[in-house]
């Protein structure tokens, strides 16, 4: 894994360094420029002062100046210096032959040529001068001093290590600066993280969003957010298992108590009877342990979305209850929309919705009732003509495992909990309607054309 302390450091240095390179390939150029700058101007003084030595006498060019002079001309402690005078009709006057003159086409007098050259077998800087020959226009003179490089790189290695050296120390400072600035801003991280580390498993609580960056501030937000999302879905499952814990306890403990009686009993009417019921326990057992992982599966937010017809899904699940409605001798009927009903959903969790509403319904409806499914531009309701729900009781009926006080049906109270959650999750709402021919459970989806609440 990848440091994001190490990353920024490089990110941020090596642009640094890169400039820092930069920066001395400039100085040095520089430097090697103004040294050169400095010792041509050096050079042409010392080639005026040969060119005011030299004469002209009777149309012969030569040079006006004793052997000391010239040995002090070409003394240097550092540099080999080389000189040269020669006319354009006589040749060489004085200096050394092995100087090269100038490559011009064209050249002006009394005006400085600088360029590079081999004398002596060093590799020299030459100055050169033209001047005019007094009475005679066709022929001139050429002047030329020069010298060897070691003065010229010695004074621009001293300019470069004088810029270089400042520049290094720079961008030891400014690296020190950029390390601990970064250690500095990644301090919010390692305390978040030094936070969430010390944390057990158990403490969702917020992280303190207290003195710290907009960024990492953020960054906490976020996971704030998270633990909150978190710790409503840890609840919602603690909540389950506690109550599916003790939802189950009651009819396992029957079941036991039920197989132990069957044990002792020798009659085979008696041990017949024992059995029909541990099959009804367990078939009520079976239904609990269904509607609990249909309210498992309704407090999922993921769910699959897909374009479904109430129609169609609503006359599917009528015509799966028709065999249960028959046992009772209730008329299950369907009545269908006009036109296609359609919603974003999820087919699945609709359809254990209406089952739950019309198991609901013949489970309280008398024998010889009636129930009838209905689908509408508004949603969905399943009506009957059973016995009406107390005034007391019409708040908490989807609430879970609430059952109506009196009530000799075997249900668990939560078949109307399933089908306000599944409503809810598909923007919906549940309402219970009576009148005087009965009663109805309506879902009705507002993000269908009419949808209103009662």
């Amino acid at each position: 894994m990848n440091s994001l302390h190490r990353q920024l450091m490089l990110w941020l240095l090596i642009p640094v360094l890169l400039l820092w390179i930069l920066g001395g390939v400039i100085a040095y150029n520089i430097a090697v420029r103004f040294a050169d700058l400095a010792h041509d101007r050096s050079l042409f003084d010392s080639t005026l002062t040969l060119a005011e030595q030299v004469r002209s006498k009777e149309g012969k060019v030569y040079l006006d100046l004793p052997e000391p002079a010239l040995k002090m001309l070409e003394f240097d402690p550092y540099d080999k210096v080389f000189f040269r005078v020669s006319t354009r009709l006589q040749g060489l006057v004085a200096g050394s032959a092995s100087l090269p003159p100038p490559r011009l086409s064209r050249f002006a007098y009394n005006r400085p040529y600088y360029h590079d050259g081999m004398a002596g077998g060093h590799r020299v800087r030459i100055a050169s001068l033209y001047l005019g020959v007094k009475g005679n226009r066709e022929d001139w003179v050429l002047v030329q001093v020069a010298e060897t490089l070691i003065k010229r790189r010695v004074l621009a290695n001293e300019i470069l290590a004088g810029v270089i050296l400042p520049q290094m120390l720079l961008t030891g400072l400014a690296a020190a600066v950029i390390w601990l600035g970064v250690t500095k801003g990644l301090s919010s991280l390692a305390r978040l993280q030094n936070d969430v580390q010390s944390r057990s498993d158990k403490d969702l609580s917020p992280l303190s969003e207290e003195n710290v960056p907009r960024e990492v501030g953020s960054l906490i937000h976020a996971i704030n957010s998270l633990l909150e999302r978190l710790g409503r879905a840890l609840a919602v499952q603690r909540r389950f298992v506690a109550e599916a814990a003790h939802q189950l306890r009651t009819p396992l403990a029957g079941l036991k108590t039920q197989t132990e009686y069957a044990l002792r009993q020798s009659e085979p009417e008696e041990i017949r009877h024992s059995l029909t019921q541990l099959a009804a326990s367990s078939e009520k057992t079976i239904h609990l342990v269904n509607q609990l992982l249909s309210l498992a599966r309704t407090e999922e937010k993921s769910v699959a979305l897909e374009r479904v017809d109430l129609n169609l899904l609503a006359s599917e699940v009528a015509a799966r209850w028709v065999p249960q409605a028959l046992k009772k001798d209730i008329d299950l009927g369907f009545e269908g929309s006009e036109n296609p009903v359609m919603i974003s959903g999820s087919a699945f969790l609709l359809q254990e919705m209406l089952g739950n509403l019309v198991d609901n319904a013949i489970r309280y409806t008398q024998e010889g009732g009636k129930v009838t499914v209905k689908v509408s531009r508004t949603g969905i309701s399943v009506e009957d003509n059973g016995p009406s729900i107390p005034e007391q009781e019409k708040d908490a009926i989807f609430e879970r495992f609430h059952r109506i006080l009196g009530s000799q049906e075997d249900g668990c109270g939560l078949g109307l909990s399933i089908v306000r959650e599944i409503a809810h999750g598909h923007n919906g709402e549940v309402f219970l309607v009576e009148g005087p021919e009965g009663k109805a459970f309506e879902v009705r989806f507002p993000a269908n054309p009419g949808a209103r609440a009662c």
